[in-house]
């Protein structure tokens, strides 16, 4: 049994197709994914920059009480951290680690009871130490998305060459 070439260009067509479909696929997936951490991360950001900010605010009222100053880091910190946990289950990257988001939970009140007043710097530490972790934790998981891509490439060709 012998195939005719046109039969033959036919199947050979359509297995192309087929590949590059699936890679295709594959691409979009993962810019997606991509383009989904790229803006939770972002709005993650934007919302500890803006927790932090909000505090200082805060503490200049005279009239603040413990109580409220604790009901608005409780509610705040909640809503990033499950933000933080929808990121982890949806696309397996913890932007900040559990320990930096208890510390920010707890160091406000250390820092305003220690400092006598000059918690801002602190404060401005703390945060941006908590921002450079996140970025650079987002750095780590977009650049090792290629290399996984990189390794599977390769396992393949071994695989099929030798």
């Amino acid at each position: 049994m012998t195939l005719d070439a046109k039969y033959l260009a036919i199947l050979i067509s359509a297995i192309i197709a087929v590949c590059g479909w699936i890679f295709s696929s594959y691409i979009n997936d993962r810019a997606f994914r991509r383009a989904e951490a790229s803006k939770l991360k972002d709005k993650i950001s934007s919302q500890i920059e803006l927790f932090f900010n909000e505090l200082e605010e805060k503490l200049k009222i005279r009239t603040l009480k413990e109580s409220e100053l604790d009901d608005y880091i409780t509610g705040k910190m909640t809503i990033i951290e499950l933000q933080i946990k929808h990121l982890l289950k949806k696309i397996n990257i913890s932007l900040v680690s559990p320990e930096k988001l208890m510390l920010i939970r707890n160091e406000p009140f250390n820092m305003i009871l220690i400092s006598n007043g000059d918690y801002k710097k602190n404060f401005n530490e703390l945060k941006f130490s908590t921002l450079e972790e996140l970025e650079e934790n987002y750095t780590l998981w977009y650049f090792s998305q290629d290399q996984y891509f990189m390794k599977k490439i390769t396992n393949i060709i071994k695989d099929k060459i030798f």
